[in-house]
């Protein structure tokens, strides 16, 4: 040509598709569109736009060199509500004071941690239990005590070490890595099954034997009558 291009016929100057730069360290690469490529055709990814390759290519960079080299880079997120439209745990962070997080770019591979739909979703499976109510205290209008309509858990644990007089509770916080039931007697069967006073099956239902202190009130459990037994006088 009598004046040939210097770099590529394109009007942009660039290539019409973009690529992800593996000749660079991935921690700080980017996505190109220059020539020439570093590869055969087919032999790797490309993308139409330069914001779908980073978000495949260099999803979780902690840099974000590559959103970074956007023409109009976006602060956290390139979404419409500047965040991701998912929560996520922060592992990162001390659990008695982190919270859930939607924020880019994501600390771990797509696959590798919990997603949750919604914070308070990801506060209540994640951060159950913690006593400085961070997480929970993180959300738009944070509860002041519980996010139930009861003021408790909807979950049952093993109350204290004394098995013999034990009980379920369902009081927050949750101890950490304590086994939940779903109701408070189905709790009372998997923790106190063999419980000789039965103190936490009569917490659970006061007439459920001979032993709860209801058992002998007709009025209440008048289902447990052969617990009461009237003595006879005798006779003269």
């Amino acid at each position: 040509l009598p004046s040939p291009p210097t770099t590529s016929p394109t009007s942009s100057g660039g290539l019409d598709y973009w690529y992800p730069d593996y000749e660079s360290d991935w921690a700080n690469a980017a996505c190109k569109n220059t020539r020439p490529i570093p590869f055969n055709k087919g032999d790797r990814p490309t993308y139409t736009t330069l914001l779908a390759c980073c978000k495949s290519a260099y999803a979780g960079q902690m840099s974000g060199a590559c959103l970074a080299s956007l023409p109009s880079p976006p602060t956290t997120s390139p979404t419409s509500s500047g965040g991701l439209d998912y929560w996520y745990a922060d592992y990162e962070s001390d659990w008695a004071g982190a919270a859930c997080k939607n924020t880019r770019p994501i600390p771990f591979n797509r696959g590798d941690r919990p997603e949750y739909p919604t914070l308070l979703a990801c506060c209540k499976k994640e951060y159950a239990g913690q006593m400085s109510g961070a997480c929970l205290a993180s959300l738009p209008s944070p509860p002041t005590t519980s996010p139930t309509a009861g003021g408790g858990l909807d979950v049952w644990y093993k109350e204290g070490d004394d098995y013999a007089n034990g009980k379920c509770s369902n009081a927050r916080p949750l101890p950490k890595w304590r086994p939940t039931s779903a109701t408070k007697e189905a709790c009372c069967a998997s923790q106190y099954g063999s419980q000789f006073s039965n103190a936490c099956m009569c917490d659970a239902n006061p007439c459920y034997s001979c032993k709860c202190a209801d058992a002998q009130d007709a009025t209440k459990c008048p289902a447990l009558s052969y617990c009461r037994v009237t003595t006879v006088p005798p006779t003269n």
